[in-house]
C-alpha cells in the first residue's frame, strides 16, 4: 500500500515538474493586466530602449477600447516628429522562467489591433504599426524572431507565430515599429500572449500574420487613407489632375540645377518611393490605382539640397493622357497633388 501511495506521488511529483518545464516559456502577466494609466507598463513587463514607456490601457490618449483578454492591455507607439523622443520607437522586455532554447521551436498567439483615434498631446499617432518580437540573452545580444506586418484592424485579431531562435533567449522584447519609411507616428495595442505547450490545431495550416497580415474587411488600407499631415508636416495641395484606368506611369527628374535633393513620395499614405536622390536621369515607374478613387501624391522632402526648396519634375501618365507638374516641399510642409481616377466611361 504504502509503495503504491509513494510510486503515485512520484508520477504526480513528475508530472507538475514537467507542466511547470513546459509552462516556463509563458510569460508572466500574459494579458498584460495592470493599473491603467499613460507611462505605465503593465505589471511583469518592463519598458525598453529609450523610448518612452509603453502604457497600459485603455483611457489614456483616447484609446477607448475594450481588452480582448481581461481588463487591461498594452499600447506602444513608434513616433515620426513628436513633441519628444521624436523618431524612436517603444518596446518592452520580460525575462523568461526559462529561456528558449536554440534550434527549437515554440508556439505563440497575441492578440492585436489599431486605433486610429490614438493622440497624445497634439501629436496623433494615427497609422498602423507593426510588432515585432526580439530574442535577447545575457550578452546583449538580440536577433529578430518574429514580426506581424501591418496591423491596420480596429477590431482584435489573434496572430499565431512560432519563435526559433538561434541562440540561449532568457530575455523576450517586444517592439513596436514602422512598416515603412519614413517614420511616422503610429500606434499597436497588445494583449493576451500565449505559450502552447502543444501547436494549437490546424497553426501549419494558418496563414502566418507576416506574410498575409490576418485581417478583417475592415482593414485599413494605406493607398485610400488620405493623410493630413507626414511626420508632423503639414499637406498643401494645388492642382487637380483626372485620369483613368488602373495603372499610372510616374516619371521624376531635377528639370533644374541638380543640387543633391533626396525625396520620397506617398499616394495617400502609402510610401511609392522612398529616400530617393533626383538627378537629371528620369526614374520612371508604375503605380495601380482604382477607378472613382482619389488619391493625393505628397512629395516628402528628406533635405533642401544646396538651393532650398526640395524640388521634383514629373510626368503622370494613364497611357492615354500625360500631364506635367512640378512639386516643392521642405522641412515644414509637403505639397502634393490630387490626382481623380474616373470610370473609363467619364468625359475627361
Amino acid at each position: 500500500m504504502q509503495s503504491n501511495v509513494k510510486i503515485k506521488f512520484m508520477v504526480l511529483t513528475a508530472l507538475l515538474c514537467l507542466s511547470v518545464t513546459l509552462m516556463a516559456q509563458q510569460p508572466v502577466n500574459p494579458s498584460f493586466e495592470g493599473p491603467q494609466g499613460a507611462a505605465i507598463t503593465p505589471q511583469g513587463w518592463m519598458a525598453y530602449g529609450q523610448a518612452s514607456s509603453p502604457d497600459t490601457q485603455p483611457g489614456s490618449w483616447k484609446v477607448s477600447q475594450t481588452a480582448s483578454h481581461g481588463y487591461t492591455y498594452m499600447s506602444m507607439v513608434c513616433r515620426g516628429y513628436s513633441i519628444y523622443d521624436s523618431y524612436l520607437h517603444e518596446a518592452c522586455e520580460q525575462e523568461l522562467q526559462q529561456p528558449l532554447l536554440a534550434g527549437e521551436t515554440y508556439d505563440y498567439s497575441i492578440d492585436l489591433a489599431f486605433d486610429p483615434l490614438f493622440q497624445a498631446d497634439t501629436i496623433r499617432f494615427d497609422r498602423p504599426a507593426q510588432l515585432r518580437v526580439w530574442g535577447r540573452n545575457e550578452l546583449d545580444q538580440k536577433e529578430l524572431l518574429w514580426e506581424s506586418g501591418a496591423v491596420s484592424h480596429s477590431d482584435w485579431k489573434t496572430y499565431y507565430f512560432k519563435l526559433e531562435p538561434s541562440q540561449r533567449t532568457p530575455f523576450l522584447i517586444l517592439e513596436a515599429f514602422y512598416v515603412d519609411l519614413p517614420k511616422y507616428c503610429g500606434n499597436v495595442l497588445i494583449d493576451n500572449m500565449q505559450y502552447y505547450q502543444v501547436s494549437p490545431p490546424g497553426i501549419d495550416q494558418i496563414r502566418q500574420p507576416a506574410d498575409t497580415m490576418l485581417v478583417s474587411e475592415k482593414e485599413v488600407r494605406l493607398d485610400l487613407v488620405v493623410p493630413d499631415h507626414i511626420d508632423g508636416r503639414n499637406i498643401k495641395t494645388g492642382q487637380e489632375l483626372l485620369f483613368r484606368g488602373n495603372k499610372l506611369t510616374i516619371t521624376v527628374w531635377d528639370n533644374r540645377t541638380q543640387d543633391g535633393d533626396v525625396i520620397s513620395l506617398f499616394l495617400n499614405s502609402k510610401n511609392i518611393l522612398d529616400e530617393y536622390t533626383i538627378s537629371k536621369d528620369k526614374l520612371e515607374f508604375e503605380v495601380e490605382v482604382e477607378e472613382d478613387q482619389e488619391y493625393y501624391l505628397t512629395l516628402y522632402a528628406h533635405n533642401l539640397g544646396t538651393i532650398p526648396p526640395n524640388t521634383v519634375a514629373m510626368y503622370i501618365s494613364d497611357g492615354e493622357r500625360k500631364k506635367f507638374l512640378t512639386l516643392s516641399s521642405d522641412l515644414k510642409k509637403c505639397e502634393a497633388v490630387k490626382v481623380k481616377v474616373e470610370a473609363r466611361l467619364a468625359d475627361l
